[in-house]
This record gives structure tokens, sequence and C-alpha cells, in this order.
């Protein structure tokens, strides 16, 4: 008894830990581009050794996509939460997507990078793959709702490329302001929804 006990207070202290690492590398890529981000600047962020760091994550990519992964779930509770009355409307999934991105610059680069292809390893790939299978089904209901019924998967990758394709193009354009990129950003988020609405 005494002994699970002490694995379980090992198992909250290395969780605890490992948030740290991740709560700094967030703070960090808010301010800078998670590219140029070393793990010595997180290791001092977090206040643990760097030694400490590489005990969690085995290359810097690991902890690029665990943080990934950390914004990922903000996304998906959200797109949860939308749904929890049926699936949303094309627009507001659209809107959605659009606004998180904007909000979460950080997250949209990332998810960019791996799907560019950022090395990872087979349980890293395998993680991102999850995640995105999850997202894929929650637009192809959306879709399916809106009237879609052939190549369900397909379209659901299509209107995901197209809406990243907006921020591609506008969420960082020169001369405009974060504003200013949000709204014609969720303009063009409509546009795209309404051209999708009508299977």
């Amino acid at each position: 008894m005494v002994k699970q006990s002490l694995e379980h207070l090992k198992e909250i202290e290395r969780d605890a830990r490992r948030k740290l690492v991740l709560d700094a590398a967030l703070e960090l890529f808010a301010v800078k581009d998670f590219r140029s981000v070393t793990v010595r600047e997180i290791a001092k962020q977090a206040g643990v050794s760097v030694g400490t760091i590489y005990n969690y994550y085995p290359t810097l990519m690991e902890l690029f996509l665990d943080v990934f992964l950390t914004s990922a779930e903000k996304m998906k509770n959200g797109l949860h939460e939308m749904s929890k009355d049926g699936p949303p409307d094309l627009k507001a999934l659209c809107r959605f997507h659009i606004s998180f991105l904007n909000e979460n610059m950080t997250f949209y680069q990332m998810m960019s990078h791996f799907m560019l292809g950022g090395e990872l390893s087979g349980v890293g790939t395998e993680k991102l793959n999850q995640t995105m299978r999850l997202l894929m089904s929650l637009i192809e209901n959306a879709l399916q709702t809106a009237g879609h019924k052939k190549n369900l998967r397909l379209t659901a990758h299509t209107l995901f490329s197209a809406l990243n394709g907006i921020m591609i193009s506008y969420a960082r354009y020169p001369g405009r302001t974060n504003e200013e990129i949000r709204q014609h950003t969720l303009r063009l988020a409509d546009i795209v929804a309404d051209v999708f609405d009508n299977p």
C-alpha cells in the first residue's frame, strides 16, 4: 500500500514537472517563433535543468508536438462544445476554425510545420494522426449535416485545406493590423462555408 502511494506521488510529481515544461514552452512560443526557441531557454523559463527536459522529451520536436497537442485539445474541446446540441453549421465551424488559428498562431505555425514534414518519431506521428482524424471526423459531421453524402472524408480534407489556405495567405499580411486580418479571414471563411454549404 505504501509502495503504491509513493509511486502515485512520483507520478503526480512527474506530471507537474511536465506541465511546467509545457507551460514554459507555451510562454516562450507566445513571444518567439517556436523554431528559434532552445531547450536551454525552456529549461530556464521552467526552472528545471536541460537534462530534466530530455527526460521527458528525447527531441525538441517531441516537445513541440506535445505543445501542439495541448493546443489541439483546446480546439477539440471548443468544437465539442459547439457540437453538444448536434453538429454545428458550416459557417459556425469555419468561423471557429479561423478564429482559433488567429488567436493561437503558434498552434497554427506548428501544425503547418508538421504538415510540411517536421520529423517525428513513429509514436509522435501516431499522436498527430489521432488528433487529425478526430478533427476530420468533426468536420465530416458538419458536412453531413449540410447535406454532403459522397466522399465525406475527402471533402472534409478539402474544407480543412481551404481554411488553412486562408491563413497561409493572410495571417501575417504586411501593413494590416491583427484586427483587420481577423476580420478579413473571417469574411473569407464565410465565403468558404457558403461554397461548401451547397453540395
